[in-house]
């Protein structure tokens, strides 16, 4: 268990903190296609109107907060938010996933919580000023459905390349390039970054606000289209929050970040290779080829050898977040503060933290001058083997490290952390099945939440899914200990301290793949009683619902 340090000094006082550590360039999350526009059947059918299960609900009249690294619920649980991510990036469809309502039952039966809702700029703002509240009143639509099947909402104003005139989010209008050419030379997606003096030129005049055609500049319309949104929300419940920009990208700097990690990948092989060596221009053609990239992958099995190429582009990511990222994330939260002071602010870290870079973002300010009460901290993390044929040689210590460092910045911030974006296996079978349980345990290790990148039509018969439909601590009527799912063992134990000021019940959610029935479950110290509640309707899945002990005492469900 990771033990917390961190103390907070006053309103504004500086945070108490060991120095931050230093800072490649990091895969995004892929881009998927369209899904076809027709939801999957349950296993069992489910009608619109079906009732929805007691256990958990989603409280329609009160907030999810957050506390210190936690995120409370309506009752002073502490609750591990788990679920998946819902974007559409097709204009064909409005923006608009071609999810039902029957699709989101199914994720409450998977034992989910959550659901990261992308927003496109393009379809919120297609003109400067104009937002188009037929688009939104689709996002009511998912948000309502979301709240029937006991799922909250957080919103995520998504981007890949910048703009939809290369992939998804910013409207034409708001893609300054300043005549720069796209050029897209490599064989995944992401590489455009890299490579297209248009999307880095557009990048760095988002970032310096500059005006659009009405005079206004760009972040600045950015800010108002939140603000927008966040007056249409401030007032639901079911939205815990919002993500403010999906993995922000520098510009430009991008190529002086990558040059000095493929300058140190050059130095150490030189070192262990000789003459033999791939030479800097060698490596970023290999890094291009998608199947040549392997090869790279090869020497960063070497967790020491891919941490020191990590660290190499350092100063290259913190000067990013300290001059720019921040002022924007500062700009959009006080334009959502003017309407709404009740929902979370999810901050995500600059994009090459994706494969392990440090973060240097720091906490919001809230109207009154001091740190604003309700902010959370949202990474993403991908293995290099992203979006590349070889996605089953993903690395448990390159994962390892991404996500500790994730943590490590969470303790730093004093903040929850939601990894908003992780693993990406798409339609691929058995053979990233270890991947996939290789993140899930060390999400569990740090105790913190995820939403997994994401519900395409291929998720319900992947191979994969039980790493997702795993046994999960829903709420907790305390703080979380420990939990695990034991594979080899087939077992699951999970582990917290009570608050003798909490009422409401524990509740945990374990799936039939678990096979409980047929083992011994015991819950100590005490052996309370505890009730089970179907995940759905004629559900073979479970929520285990726990009484509060009312005393200060840790206990122990263990089912072997």
């Amino acid at each position: 268990m990771i033990a917390w340090t961190l103390t907070v000094v006053g309103c504004g006082g500086k945070q108490q903190a060991p120095p931050e550590p230093p800072a490649p360039v990091a895969p995004a999350e892929p881009s998927v296609p369209p899904a076809p526009a027709s939801s999957l059947p349950l296993p069992e059918p489910a009608a619109e109107t079906r009732a929805v299960p007691a256990w958990p609900p989603v409280d329609t009249t009160r907030f999810i907060t957050t506390s210190g690294r936690r995120f409370i619920d309506t009752e002073g649980r502490e609750m591990l938010l788990h679920g998946v991510n819902v974007v559409d990036k097709s204009p064909e469809r409005n923006y608009l996933s071609w999810h039902s309502e029957a699709d989101f039952a199914r994720l409450r039966d998977w034992g989910m919580n959550v659901i990261r809702l992308g927003i496109i700029w393009d379809g919120l703002e297609p003109e400067p000023g104009v937002y188009d509240d037929a688009y939104l009143a689709g996002m009511d639509q998912r948000v309502a459905w979301a709240a029937n099947q006991g799922l909250y909402v957080f919103f995520d104003m998504h981007q890949d390349l910048y703009s939809v005139l290369y992939s998804d989010g910013a409207p034409g209008w708001a893609t300054l390039t300043d005549d720069q050419p796209h050029i897209d030379r490599g064989d995944v997606w992401s590489d455009a970054y890299l490579t297209s003096p248009a999307i880095q030129r557009a990048f760095e005049n988002f970032w310096a606000n500059t005006p659009a055609s009405d005079g206004l500049g760009i972040q600045d319309h950015y800010a108002m289209a939140w603000r927008h949104v966040a007056e249409r929300y401030a007032d639901n419940p079911t939205v815990i929050g919002y993500d403010l920009m999906n993995e922000p990208f520098p510009g430009k700097a991008i190529l002086r970040g990558q040059s000095l990690m493929i300058g140190k990948a050059a130095e150490l092989l030189r070192a262990r290779m000789g003459d033999t060596a791939p030479s800097a221009g060698e490596m970023i053609a290999m890094w291009l080829n998608a199947e040549e990239r392997g090869r790279l992958m090869h020497y960063m099995d070497d967790p020491e050898f891919y941490r020191q190429i990590v660290d190499a582009s350092a100063t290259v990511y913190e000067e990013f977040e300290k001059t720019h990222l921040m002022g924007m994330y500062q700009r959009v939260t006080d334009a959502i503060r003017e309407v709404d002071t009740n929902h979370i602010i999810f901050m995500e870290a600059n994009y090459a933290s994706n494969m392990g870079v440090y973060s240097h973002i720091q906490p919001l300010i809230g109207p009154d001058g001091c740190r604003d009460s309700q902010q959370a901290y949202a990474p993403h993390g991908y293995d290099i083997v992203v979006d590349t044929p070889h996605l089953a040689r993903a690395s448990n210590a390159r994962v390892e490290l991404i996500f500790t460092r994730h943590r490590e910045t969470a303790e730093r911030l004093d903040m929850p952390m939601l990894v908003g974006e992780w693993g990406a296996f798409g339609g691929h079978g058995a053979d990233v099945v270890p991947a996939a349980w290789g993140v899930v345990d060390v999400f569990e290790t740090l105790g913190c939440g995820d939403t997994y990148w994401e519900y395409g039509n291929y998720l319900p018969d992947a191979a994969y899914l039980p790493a997702l439909q795993r046994a999960v601590p829903v709420r907790l009527a305390g703080t979380l200990v420990a939990y695990d799912n034991d594979l080899i063992a087939g077992a699951f134990t999970c582990t917290w301290r009570e608050d003798p000021n909490i009422t409401a019940p524990t509740i945990l959610y374990i799936p039939a793949g678990l096979d409980a029935a047929n083992k011994t479950i015991t819950l100590t110290p005490d052996g309370a009683p505890y009730t089970t509640e179907p995940a759905a309707e004629r559900s073979p899945n479970q929520y285990y619902v726990i009484p509060p002990a009312g005393t200060a005492i840790e206990r122990t469900l263990a089912i072997r």
